[in-house]
């Protein structure tokens, strides 16, 4: 059995590391991308406890990500209370909080917590690193050349046609071929698969050196607070994934260590065009847009030095189906183009590569099923597009501090209670587990991602948000169980259930304030 894989960025890497750890030793594997990805924008530094499983777990990178990334501690979320006053810094936030109890140790870690839950990655170091660990892993062949086409044939073989760096031109032949080619979308622009959904984003985004760190506390900060220096759960929130909400936009801020150990800060903002009426595809027009809403943020960037920028307009797609019967897949960014608003693009890769690596398992134990392609492929589809389109929706209220913050904690809740521990139990590949998916699929299908509408006839009643308004659960939206690993799935329907019963606490709670504010 031959696996080539087809790319050389992150996804494609990741994919040769770890389909040589999972697959018969016997098996090739073959990574054809060339050395230069040609100039293209590289994104997602921040990542989830999804992707940090992944990296630490199948791919024993725990030291090295000690060693060379900063640690993320929470997602963070600024809700501003009076968006339309620049010079009010009112700010609701909401963040995730784990406590050190809460995660196996990492030996040589020292800092707050037995380990972080996930890192913050500088790209340009990492993708470089992964490169070299799968030109010196053995048993991976590398191909440094372009594959222009691919003949597909499930049943011979799969013929491709590659492009070497001296020109000349070479065809080799592999039982499944996998796209990691990124935006450029090989397989997917070929096959016609490319889907483009309503709610359109654009993105501009930079790095940013030599900043005050401290001019990012310069707020009026409401809500959950970590714990003060010397105090048992104490973590420093500039390690955090910062996300401030405006009308029809967000902006994120994520902290990156380089190679000598000085700072830097990835700033970026992404809106829905057809909903926010400026169109920011400058520092210039960053800075000027920014300042009416967040100068916290706009006095942070003013104190650094801008190193690049990049812009990405209407970039939002989707792939399907993402796994044929006839033994392709396309991953990662060749797949779909998600909002980096949870920072879950790379966990959706690497849920991908393990979704795969099943599939090609079975296909080398004479097991290749058309049946298990299929539903694996529509199990991870189902799931990107209705995560998808749940945020789709939220940027027509995002500025509102009251809305916003119950769609968090509504997905949030989602997330810790269901869908971490269903991947971390391989629910998302297991043909032992596969049936428990079901019930985020149909989850997914009815909706049950998207704000419920007595929040909304809540927000009605008030025409003014005020600190009151909000109901804090940063600790206790965050389970406490979802990175068991059980025997069975007993632990999972357990959590599934838990969580429901806490969003059923939390509505009760928001209501009942909302109602006793009213009075």
């Amino acid at each position: 059995m031959r696996v080539a894989i087809i790319g050389n960025g992150i996804l494609a890497n990741l994919g040769a590391l770890y389909l040589r750890k999972r697959l018969p030793e016997v098996t090739e594997v073959i990574r054809v991308g060339p050395e230069s990805r040609g100039g293209l924008p590289v994104v997602g530094e921040s990542t989830i406890e999804i992707t940090a499983q992944f990296l630490e777990n199948e791919l024993g990178l725990g030291q090295y990500l000690r060693k060379n990334h900063y640690p993320k501690y929470a997602l963070t979320y600024y809700f501003k209370l009076n968006p339309d006053d620049p010079e009010d810094r009112t700010y609701s936030v909401h963040c995730n909080v784990v406590k050190p109890n809460d995660l196996e140790p990492l030996d040589g870690w020292e800092g707050p917590m037995a380990r972080p839950p996930a890192w913050q990655l500088n790209r340009h170091t990492f993708d470089r690193d992964i490169r070299a660990m799968v030109t010196e892993q053995g048993g991976i062949e590398c191909i440094d050349g372009m594959v222009t086409d691919v003949s597909l044939d499930g049943e011979s073989g799969h013929e491709l046609t590659i492009k070497d760096g001296d020109g000349s031109t070479r065809s080799l032949k592999a039982d499944w071929v996998i796209d990691a080619t990124g935006r450029k979308r090989l397989l997917a622009k070929k096959l016609d698969l490319v889907v483009k959904p309503e709610g359109q984003r654009d993105c501009f985004w930079f790095r940013l050196a030599d900043f005050d760190r401290s001019l990012l506390t310069e707020l009026d900060a409401l809500g959950d607070k970590p714990q003060g220096p010397g105090e048992p759960y104490h973590y420093d929130r500039h390690y955090s994934t910062h996300h401030f909400m405006g009308k029809g936009n967000w902006i994120w801020l994520i902290p990156m260590r380089t190679e000598d150990d000085t700072e830097l800060m990835s700033v970026g903002i992404v809106s829905r065009p057809d909903v926010y009426e400026h169109d920011v595809r400058t520092i210039e027009s960053f800075m000027e847009h920014v300042s009416k809403v967040h100068p916290v943020v706009t006095d942070f960037v003013k104190s650094g030095k801008v190193i690049d920028t990049n812009l990405l307009r209407r970039y939002h797609y989707v792939v399907s189906p993402v796994y044929s019967p006839d033994r392709w897949g396309i991953v990662g960014d060749a797949a779909f183009a998600p909002d980096p608003l949870f920072s879950n693009g790379l966990a959706f890769g690497t849920m991908q590569l393990e979704q795969l690596g099943q599939l090609i398992t079975q296909d080398c134990a004479g097991k290749h099923s058309a049946d298990t392609v299929n539903t694996l492929s529509q199990a991870f589809m189902a799931v990107v597009i209705g995560s998808q389109s749940v945020i789709t929706n939220w940027y027509e209220t995002m500025d509102d501090a009251f809305l916003s913050s119950i769609r968090l904690m509504w997905i949030d809740i989602a997330y810790f209670y269901m869908i971490l521990p269903l991947v971390v139990n391989r629910c998302h590949y297991d043909p032992a587990r596969i049936s428990l998916w079901n019930l985020l699929l149909l989850a997914a299908g009815q909706n049950d991602f998207e704000l419920p509408k007595p929040f909304v006839e809540a927000r009605a009643t008030f025409d003014r948000v005020t600190p009151e308004h909000f109901v804090y659960s940063g600790t206790r939206k965050v389970n406490r169980r979802a990175l068991e690993r059980g025997e069975d799935i007993t632990g999972v329907r357990e959590q599934i259930e838990a969580g429901a019963a806490l969003r059923t606490e939390y509505m009760r709670d928001v209501l009942a304030r909302v109602d006793r504010l009213a009075r």
